[in-house]
């Protein structure tokens, strides 16, 4: 089975991973973004934007839990970003 690696938009809206991205909007998604389960995903890849379209709190949620990055429940956007560049999976920002 195929899944996402990276947040991608899509026909106005955004799937990542672990989301069920409709068959019709699938094909319209490069080879890059996919991997099949039991392959590994580069460690930095895939990470949300830091701003604009598909950069919330969610989108970053969901990248921190794929790579079992601990953070508290009631945590910031800004609050799993740290965790994640603490974690080393994305570069900090100066």
């Amino acid at each position: 089975m195929r899944r996402l690696i990276a947040y991608v938009h899509v026909a106005g809206a955004v799937y990542g991973p672990g989301d069920d991205v409709p068959p019709d909007l699938a094909k319209r998604i490069g080879a890059h973004a996919w991997v099949d389960d039991g392959d590994q995903a580069p460690a930095l890849s895939g990470a949300p934007p830091r701003s604009g379209r598909g950069s919330g709190v969610d989108a970053w949620r969901a990248f921190a839990e794929q790579h079992d990055v601990e953070f508290a429940a009631d945590a910031s956007r800004e609050d799993i970003i740290a965790a994640c560049e603490a974690a080393e999976l994305v570069e900090r920002e100066e």
